[in-house]
């Protein structure tokens, strides 16, 4: 499957370096970086990706005027004998998946500054602001914040993340800001753990975007997309990757909004269940296509899941397995309301899995 308007090429930066004052980016792709994507699946095709963030990125700033629109269309379609199905009504407002490249990631015009090496952050309330990190990052104190970043990481040689809280130090935010690898590998995923919450990021050339370990975790207005996929992958036993938007191994009060999801091979959302439970999962107002079926619900040894909702959403129909937009035991009820395809607007139902 194709990510049309993947950032995974990117011509090289222009950055400050660790030691001087440094300038003013004068593009937003300027803080991207252009480094090799072995074994991969999809087309390279730079020009139209930076002339489709370009145009993106103009409109972006439209963003409130375009809430007023969509919330008078809300009520003006029905009349018309119309839907409008992936809009989703909360507290008054009309909420839409818009999480793209011109809404997500580093602000235009933020100035970065390169940090070599990897980052222990031992202090809480540390705040992380318009770095540039070529190396991991480890929390290892509460409420932590990075923002306006962009986290690359380094070569590994053993399963890692390019953020890791698989302590679950509470607090963690990450907002505004990008997690790419500059250097590829079946090894590298974009964030571990749990108690974090994650607000207009950009995730991409990863394997998982998001592997959560445990309970409260936020996703809202990000965009996971755009996968690492090897065909042969050693962590598979030479089979191809189980890449994933976001894994769920254990726990509660689980929310994903307002985020758009694709390019992945596995799953948009893989519920594994491989450690514990999981309840109070939430899935509303996003844009999710891609895997075998996008949403794979697996209870294993630990039963049904309870509290499961996934409402108000728009599905993209490039699964493996034909109008699979979820898939579930029988013995896990899910809500589900106003979910559609696009482009053709036909109701989703769950698959019994």
């Amino acid at each position: 499957m194709t990510d049309h308007i993947s950032r995974s090429h990117r011509r090289p930066l222009t950055l400050t370096p660790s030691h001087s004052a440094g300038a003013r980016q004068h593009h937003p792709a300027d803080h991207r970086y252009e480094s090799p994507r072995p074994d991969l699946i999809r087309p390279d095709l730079p020009n139209a990706v930076r002339l489709e963030r370009a145009r993106t990125r103009h409109y972006s700033a439209l963003r409130k005027p375009t809430l007023a629109v969509a919330a008078t269309l809300a009520v003006l379609l029905p009349l018309a004998g119309l839907a409008a199905p992936a809009q989703a009504v909360t507290g008054g407002m009309v909420r839409t998946a818009t999480a793209s490249a011109g809404t997500t990631g580093v602000p235009t015009g933020t100035t970065l500054k390169v940090h070599n090496g990897d980052l222990n952050i031992t202090k809480a309330g540390t705040v992380i602001s318009g770095l540039d990190i070529r190396g991991l990052v480890k929390i290892n104190a509460i409420n932590v914040t990075i923002k306006n970043s962009i986290i690359r990481g380094r070569s590994v040689s053993a399963p890692a993340a390019l953020v890791n809280n698989l302590g679950g130090r509470s607090g963690l935010k990450i907002i505004d800001s990008e997690l790419y690898p500059s250097k590829p590998s079946p090894d590298i995923n974009g964030i571990y753990g749990y108690n974090f919450t994650l607000t207009r990021v950009d995730i991409h050339g990863v394997i998982d975007g998001v592997h959560v370990t445990g309970s409260n975790v936020t996703i809202a207005n990000s965009w996971l997309h755009g996968n690492l996929h090897y065909t042969s992958d050693p962590n598979q036993g030479g089979k191809p990757s189980h890449d994933d938007s976001i894994q769920i191994q254990k726990g509660s009060n689980i929310k994903v909004y307002g985020s758009t999801l694709s390019g992945s091979h596995n799953a948009g959302v893989q519920i594994t269940q491989d450690t514990g439970d999981v309840s109070s999962f939430s899935f509303t107002g996003n844009f999710a296509d891609g895997g075998a079926c996008t949403i794979n619900v697996a209870q294993k040894s630990y039963g049904p899941i309870y509290g499961a909702v996934v409402t108000d959403n728009k599905f993209g129909r490039n699964t493996k397995v034909a109008n699979c937009a979820i898939i579930s035991p029988s013995t896990t009820k899910i809500s589900t309301a106003r979910n559609y395809y696009t482009p053709d607007s036909k109701t989703v139902t769950v698959h019994a899995g």
